[in-house]
């Protein structure tokens, strides 16, 4: 039986805090480049009107997604826990309008990652309220 190929724990950590820093700086084509040319991506919608997720499948249609739906938004992450096993990992945290600035929700995202460390499913989860905020 041959034993299987997982990347680098420290490569798909540095991958998950590529991706949200290139997030952050509206780095599209640089995120797009994290991703395996036939990745799944599933995001909570862009539009807080809209009741479908944002959804596609490769490298190319996530890079037209992310510089036409989600477009420049300054919001910065801060990781509470980053879990990595095998070829998977768990992210979750707290997103703020800016550096220091007030809470707007609770992120999770979970991921899959090939044998090079380059994700092939990403799948982001939101909570507004951010968790935790009713206690407050």
């Amino acid at each position: 039986m041959t034993e299987p190929n997982y990347p680098d724990r420290e490569t798909v950590r540095q991958t998950v805090l590529s991706y949200i820093k290139g997030l952050e700086n509206s780095e599209f084509d640089a995120v797009a480049d994290l991703f395996t040319d036939d990745a799944f991506y599933s995001h909570p919608p862009y539009d807080p009107d809209s009741p479908k997720r944002a959804e596609v499948k490769g490298r190319e249609a996530l890079r037209a997604l992310l510089k036409g739906r989600r477009g420049n938004r300054k919001w910065h992450h801060e990781i509470q826990s980053l879990f990595v096993a095998d070829d998977r990992c768990l992210v979750e945290g707290i997103v703020r309008e800016f550096e220091g600035g007030p809470i707007r929700s609770s992120f999770a995202g979970a991921g899959t990652f090939d044998s090079e460390g380059r994700i092939s499913r990403w799948v982001a989860y939101r909570s507004v309220p951010a968790i935790g905020e009713s206690l407050e």
